[in-house]
């Protein structure tokens, strides 16, 4: 049975200030989206999306992987870099041996919807990482060296291909506990094209935050966030992975986010 209650999130903790006072603001008043933020609202949900389709693909590689009692490596030497192929999505997983040079510990392959198929599992595989996935992986890397609080949690990576060929590094806590949901960190990550150099860097939410999936409502404070009057992926992606609706409050503007979608509403 689907959830009901509503996440609302609304004014300035992932400024990095949970403790900070309630400003007083004017009402939220609801206004039409413009031409240009439907076009921005395209993209984020975009992102969004596929942001939650590289977190599946990571959780059901995992699942494959513990079936065969293949373990997985501690966050910091390896991690899940997926790819498409025509034949379906390949997670694959990156190991670093002691020299701290990755390879490639494991091959899922997850066939395309609809094929009935289980997930095909090569330990090992006879092949180098291409130019691509190396990349990838250095990017992920360079995201994970600069990142100053993940709350010592088990954490989420994923990888998408940015603006003038760099990679976007999304890290995220993941859930370890039942009818638990971790909301910060979320952070962001541009990182050059080869994935040695970081460019920027962008915080959703610093800080170590979750909430009970019983909780009714939950207020954290995002109004302060660098990027002004729309929601993030993130918030796409914490709508498609909970069945919460989220209430986000950005620049005077209350916005729902549920489902991957987003759209404008009033007080």
């Amino acid at each position: 049975m689907r959830v009901q209650s509503t996440l609302v999130i609304a004014l300035a903790a992932f400024a990095g200030c949970a403790s900070a006072p309630r400003p007083t603001n004017a009402p939220l008043v609801p206004r039409a989206a413009s031409t240009a933020d439907m076009s921005a609202i395209a993209r984020i949900e975009a992102d969004g999306r596929a942001i939650y389709r590289q977190d599946q693909a990571a959780q059901r590689a995992r699942d494959a992987l513990a079936a065969q009692g293949i373990a997985m490596p501690l966050p910091d030497v390896g991690g899940w870099i997926v790819t498409e192929l025509p034949q379906g999505t390949r997670a694959s997983l990156f190991v670093e041996d002691a020299d701290a040079v990755a390879h490639v510990e494991a091959d899922v392959l997850l066939p395309l919807p609809g094929k009935g198929l289980p997930p095909q599992v090569t330990s090992r595989p006879a092949r180098a990482p291409d130019a691509t996935e190396v990349a990838m992986y250095r990017a992920r890397q360079t995201a994970l060296a600069n990142a100053d609080e993940l709350c010592g949690a088990a954490f989420g990576t994923v990888i998408l291909a940015g603006a003038d060929q760099r990679w976007q590094v999304y890290l995220y806590p993941e859930s370890n506990r039942s009818k638990v949901i971790p909301l910060g960190p979320l952070l962001r990550f541009d990182v050059s094209a080869d994935g040695t150099r970081l460019e920027s860097s962008e915080a959703f939410s610093k800080q170590c935050i979750s909430m009970a999936d019983s909780d009714a409502e939950l207020y954290v404070r995002l109004e302060d966030r660098p990027q002004g009057d729309l929601p993030v992926p993130m918030d796409v992606f914490l709508s498609l992975t909970h069945p919460k609706p989220i209430m986000v409050s950005t620049g005077g503007q209350l916005w729902l986010v549920e489902n991957g979608r987003i759209k404008p509403k009033g007080p």
